[in-house]
């Protein structure tokens, strides 16, 4: 398969075999990216956050009590498409969860 000035016409199967090159190399960089992702995610992860709220004069924080709210603000994360703070909140939820 060779594109030079004579010869510029590709058949089917030279198209095909291109069209799978291109998409190998696609995959194989989407999987790069997943795999960063991943680390990134589980570095985020492994952030200390720290949820209070206040009941009459005394600050209180219990699991259960504290798992609404913080699912309540992965949803608007979500909806704002702060990943980021995202992934700190579904990771505190899961911590919390166990």
């Amino acid at each position: 398969m060779s594109l030079n000035s004579e010869n510029t016409n590709m058949t089917d199967k030279e198209i095909d075999k291109l069209a799978n090159k291109i998409a190998d190399i696609i995959f194989k960089r989407q999987e790069e990216y997943d795999a960063q992702f991943q680390i990134d995610m589980e570095n985020i992860a492994e952030e200390s956050i720290m949820y209070t709220y206040k009941i009459d004069e005394t600050t209180t924080s219990t699991t259960r009590s504290i798992i609404p709210d913080l699912e309540s603000d992965l949803k608007a994360s979500i909806d704002k498409e702060d990943y980021e703070q995202a992934a700190k909140l579904a990771a505190e939820i899961k911590k919390l969860k166990k």
